[in-house]
């Protein structure tokens, strides 16, 4: 069956929904891949090496995991920003620890690591992380913080504003490596975020200039303003509409 044909579910994780609901996002994404496909949506590319589908219940474990063994982490990315607003679909979780709270975890197999993130496994789950040794990391694990209630327990997760500074500490390396499209729905996710939620981007703006290249301020000024002009229309055309 091809993969447009199957059930859409609403993008979003609602406090008290299961678990299960972040699986079923982790493989609605996995589904719709565009790399698993060529030509057309029924034909899979052929001799391609296929990952395996994220397992539901592998992603109930790891947070249970987590909790059981008290590590210290956030949740962050795209999961976080489906705690907060409906969304796109995200193909894997995103979590923000210490290399020390990472040792409390050897069933995330670890497959590329460097000072600041690393990427791996936890059975058929894929997790980037990001490092607390990068201080503006720690610093929003000190914070940013707060908890998700989900069905089953609550987890560790950024605030609205612990997702807009790690976004805005990313655009410029996504810039210069010209992922377009991942800047695309970072400037989208900062943008919605504004748009649903009543804070102030300048301070934080100013806590991620402290940590980016001289050179890149000025930009991330220009991104900040160009955020908060389209939140604010996209405020104003709700109340018109309403």
């Amino acid at each position: 069956m091809a993969a447009a044909s199957k059930e859409k579910h609403n993008v979003t994780l609602p406090e008290g929904v299961s678990l299960q609901r972040l699986a079923q996002v982790l493989l609605d994404a996995w589904e719709g891949d565009p790399r698993r496909w060529m030509n057309t949506p029924a034909q899979l590319r052929e001799n391609a090496v296929q990952p395996s589908a994220p397992a539901p219940q592998d992603a109930m474990n790891l947070f249970r995991l987590l909790a059981e063994r008290r590590v210290d982490y956030l949740l962050v990315g795209g999961m976080a920003m489906l705690t907060y607003v409906k969304g796109r679909n995200t193909k894997d979780v995103d979590l923000l620890m210490s290399v020390a709270a990472l040792e409390k975890l050897p069933e995330l197999k670890v497959e590329d690591r460097n000072d600041l993130f690393a990427r791996g496994k936890f059975k058929s789950i894929q997790v980037d992380l990001l490092l607390t040794s990068h201080p503006l990391f720690k610093l929003v694990e000190k914070r940013f913080v707060t908890k998700h209630p989900f069905q089953e327990l609550a987890v560790p997760a950024a605030t609205v504003e612990g997702i807009v500074v790690l976004k805005l500490f990313a655009l410029p390396s996504l810039y210069r490596q010209m992922e377009m499209d991942r800047v695309a729905i970072y400037e989208t996710d900062i943008t919605m975020l504004l748009a649903h939620y009543s804070f102030d981007i300048e301070p934080l703006l100013a806590l991620v200039e402290e940590h980016v290249e001289p050179g890149d301020k000025k930009e991330l000024r220009k991104i900040a303003t160009e955020c908060k002009e389209r939140a604010a229309k996209l405020r104003r055309r709700a109340s018109a509409s309403d």
